[in-house]
């Protein structure tokens, strides 16, 4: 090799060192679907073990596979770009789907005669969504697993087949779980409580690491309840208080997040699972997770959520306290993480004057 190529060498492979050096530790990758999502990581953690053996809760939370979850709870103007597809169109609206009257969307012209469209308002945009029902959000998993395809088909299937919706009796029939090839899902309840109260980096008491705590927002210290600093208040969680309207708090607007970085665990809406409870008589009910607009904070806690019986309910009721965070499966990698790949294969592995240590931290999210 000529003294020039190996000048032109050494200088990419320190371009590429340099631009490695100051790149995010975790690169964010713009999904298809919108949403901003956080992955959830250190598979196979310990589930939470209850001191009430009998607790529903206990052995709850195990997940061994990284998997994302929302951010946020859907938004408002992600809802409208669904209800708009589903909606402002000549053949016909779709079962199970009904316009919410909780979120912050106004109603506009359609394109399609016979039609019905919403417009989001400027700041309206994070604006939560309620009256969501179980059969209502698995029906949008579906169109963002078929890349928000307007073909009737991309609403009856994907994640779940809409065809099973019904009941039997007092049974329903909805497909128990998700397609295995699902994209985008309604999050199991393991999966929820994992993302909302596990936290790998928590430091225990015998000097191990990872652990589970009491409430959403990393601690075992209760919310406080009211309206955020950005409207003059102290609060934690948008939940326990009903003026200044609960309602008109955009998602977002509490600092306080769960330890892997997710807002509004407790408070705006209480999000459904795709996990089934059974009771007394065989009926099924899907569980639901989270405090609400309103509440006085139960189910906010592992321990409420161990003694509470009515944290679940029947997949079509829509009420205004009910709402959604999507999973999504972990995407390919991208080029840029190729060309990293590539770097430290090819790049000269030198130490000057100490130690040389990652600008990430272990736990990355």
């Amino acid at each position: 090799m000529t003294t020039r190529s190996t000048h032109r060498r050494e200088k990419a492979l320190t371009t590429l060192a340099s631009l490695a050096l100051f790149a995010p530790c975790a690169v964010a990758q713009n999904d298809p679907s919108g949403i901003e999502f956080v992955t959830i990581t250190h598979p196979g953690n310990a589930p939470y073990q209850s001191i009430f053996p009998s607790d529903f809760v206990n052995g709850r939370g195990g997940v061994d596979y990284e998997y994302r979850l929302g951010k946020f709870e859907v938004t408002t103007a992600q809802w409208v770009e669904f209800f708009n597809a589903a909606y402002d169109r000549s053949d016909g609206f779709f079962p199970h789907l009904r316009p919410p009257g909780h979120w912050g969307a106004t109603a506009t012209t359609p394109n399609t005669p016979g039609g019905l469209r919403w417009a989001v308002p400027a700041g309206n945009e994070m604006m939560p969504v309620g009256n969501i029902s179980w059969r209502m959000a698995a029906m949008y998993c579906n169109w963002l697993h078929n890349d928000k395809s307007t073909d009737r088909s991309a609403f009856m299937n994907g994640a779940y087949d809409v065809s099973t919706f019904g009941f039997n009796g007092g049974i329903f029939t909805d497909q128990l779980a998700r397609h295995p090839d699902a994209r985008y899902w309604i999050p199991t309840w393991d999966e929820w409580l994992k993302a909302a109260h596990y936290d790998p980096n928590k430091l225990n008491g015998d000097g191990t690491t990872g652990g589970w705590w009491q409430y959403s927002n990393g601690s075992d210290t209760p919310y406080v309840y009211g309206p955020p600093p950005s409207m003059g208040g102290v609060g934690e969680a948008n939940a326990g208080f009903t003026t200044p309207s609960p309602f008109a708090i955009p998602l977002g607007s509490y600092a306080t997040t769960s330890p892997w970085g997710l807002y509004d665990m407790a408070g705006g809406t209480t999000e459904w699972t795709e996990s089934i409870r059974t009771i007394d008589g065989g009926q099924m009910f899907r569980i639901f997770d989270g405090s609400h607009w309103g509440q006085n904070g139960v189910l906010s806690s592992l321990v409420d959520q161990a003694r509470l019986s009515n944290g679940a309910e029947f997949p079509h009721i829509p009420t205004y306290e009910f709402g959604l965070r999507i999973a999504s499966t972990i995407p390919a990698p991208g080029p840029w993480a190729a060309g990293v790949g590539v770097l430290f294969i090819l790049g000269p592995r030198r130490r000057r004057g100490g130690s040389w240590h990652s600008p990430c931290p272990s736990h990355t999210r």
